[in-house]
């Protein structure tokens, strides 16, 4: 194993450790870690690099705050809630929560929510909110319920980067008595044994490597391409403006505890690739005793959502060519995943975790050095999936 990574394969897995390695020279890694799971059991779990921001070596309990990977898990959580009776995509929003009903969204479903298909992509324009409270928060939520959608729930689908989350969060609270945050707990990390938190313990917050764009981050609107008058992508723009940063400013501890303490189920879970690795594995089957979904279930919570629908302009974190299934997000050009059948979720800066039926495959795999996703995926995924691919 080559002396920039540190960690372990099982017999016949060498190949994804050179793959693995080879990333670090080409396309560039700084602090970077990948797990596998397959057929139930660990068959990967590698790290390594440096964390620039803070100099110093990728450790094994090492923790990265990985953005939209965050949507995976509280897809997760969801897919959990409706295979036990607590929720129902068909249903109304505002079955739940019934302020959500006003401004032409009566009829809007828990569906169409998850798939991002609801118009509020972002929260209305002169709420007068700041910083967090854009993206968490009762002020936030009350804003959202009040808001009219961009375009009429269900026929068009645009990603969603923060609002979603607050949005499943007031739903799920309104359901079950408990937000996304908590049975993230109760229904995942406790019982897998996950480092997995949305709302990090502060004694925790020096385990965490910070992430640092190679370039501009897809949420900053100074980097933004041009945009028609009216079109979506210049209505998106008005809304970047007003929004915070998505990360903090690793100078100011104050913020960077704030930040990561903040319960954001879209983007902020804070976790490490061997614990996204472990709990896809166990969507499909059994992980030391514990399976989350049921066949059933997971059939019904990947069913295509979106194909039929008109997909506005995409940020860089999902590419331009995302599917969606009940909050997961299926396999793409963007995101190709082991195969047609896989199911996932990327984030910014080319996080991802994935669970792939076909191959019997839990994958994890996250970086520090972040760049956008291309149309055809990020290379250091295809490079490492490929490995697996033929270690199969």
């Amino acid at each position: 194993m080559s002396e920039r990574i540190a960690g372990s394969v099982a017999p016949g897995f060498e190949p994804v450790a050179d793959a693995f390695a080879a990333n670090f020279d080409d396309p560039g890694e700084d602090a970077a870690a990948v797990a596998v799971y397959h057929d139930g059991a660990p068959v990967v779990d590698l790290w390594g690099g440096t964390d620039v921001v803070y100099n110093r070596p990728m450790t094994e309990d090492a923790l990265m705050m990985v953005a939209s990977c965050s949507k995976g898990v509280t897809a997760t959580v969801l897919a959990m809630l409706v295979e036990r009776g607590q929720l129902d995509p068909e249903r109304r929003v505002a079955d739940y929560w019934p302020e959500f009903a006003a401004a032409g969204k009566a009829d809007a479903t828990l569906g169409m929510l998850a798939s991002h298909t609801v118009g509020l992509p972002y929260p209305p324009l002169g709420t007068g909110l700041r910083g967090l409270d854009l993206h968490q928060g009762p002020a936030l939520t009350a804003a959202l319920a009040a808001a009219a959608p961009l375009w009429r729930p269900g026929e068009a689908m645009a990603y969603h980067p923060v609002t979603i989350g607050a949005m499943l969060d007031e739903v799920v609270k309104r359901a079950t008595g408990a937000g996304i945050a908590q049975h993230v707990r109760t229904l995942l990390a406790e019982p897998l044994g996950l480092d997995l938190w949305m709302g990090l313990p502060a004694e925790l917050v020096d385990r965490v490597v910070p992430g640092r764009w190679e370039h501009a981050s897809p949420m900053d609107p100074a980097g933004a391409d041009p945009a028609a008058p009216g079109s979506y992508a210049e209505i998106r723009l008005q809304f970047l403006r007003e929004n915070p940063p998505m990360d903090p400013d690793f100078a100011d501890a104050d913020d960077v505890r704030e930040q990561y303490a903040a319960e954001r189920p879209a983007i902020g879970a804070i976790t490490d690739a061997r614990s996204l690795a472990r709990m896809y594995a166990a969507t499909l089957q059994p992980v030391d005793g514990v399976q989350l979904l049921s066949a059933a279930t997971r059939a019904a919570v990947t069913a295509p959502r979106t194909d039929h629908v008109e997909t506005l302009v995409e940020s860089g974190t999902a590419g331009p060519s995302i599917r969606l299934g009940l909050f997961y997000q299926l396999a793409s050009p963007g995101m190709p995943g082991f195969g047609p059948n896989s199911y996932a979720h990327t984030a910014a800066g080319a996080r991802l975790g994935i669970a792939d039926p076909d191959h019997g495959v839990g994958f994890g795999y996250i970086c520090s050095r972040m760049r956008d996703i291309g149309p055809g995926g990020d290379p250091r995924w295809a490079r490492v999936i490929a490995a697996v691919k033929g270690c199969l």
